[in-house]
């Protein structure tokens, strides 16, 4: 990372960045001539990271297979760490490309919380 702040709007804004070099490269093949600025609402590169935070998903589980039977006891604690931050960075990149920006995204979050925990305060 460039920026050495950790701060949630440096992490999202730092892959904002990252998202942009890898649209002008031409990374995301057929996609190079369909995106402008970033972030923004482009429905196929929605698309795709939704698909691919699947992948990330199965790959958490495979992390740890614990839950899968007595049988199973595999659990690698530091690849399940780091298929979850696979996640977060996926779902960053889902935000950015629906067009929602870092301030957006965590004040969603943060009211997302408050709501669940008054939720539970009224059991």
């Amino acid at each position: 990372m460039k920026n050495k702040d950790n701060t949630f709007k440096a992490v999202y804004d730092e892959q904002i960045t990252y998202q942009n070099e890898i649209v002008q490269r031409g990374i995301y093949t057929g996609f190079e001539n369909n995106v402008g600025n970033i972030p923004g609402d482009y429905p196929k590169l929605f698309t795709y990271h939704i698909q691919h935070l699947m992948s990330e998903i199965g790959e958490v589980l495979a992390s740890d297979k614990r839950w899968k039977s007595f049988r199973n006891a595999k659990y690698n604690r530091d690849s399940k760490k780091q298929e979850i931050a696979d996640c977060f960075i996926v779902l960053m990149n889902i935000a950015i490309f629906s067009g929602i920006s870092a301030e957006e995204l965590e004040e969603a979050i943060c009211n997302k919380i408050k709501n669940n925990y008054r939720r539970i305060q009224n059991l």
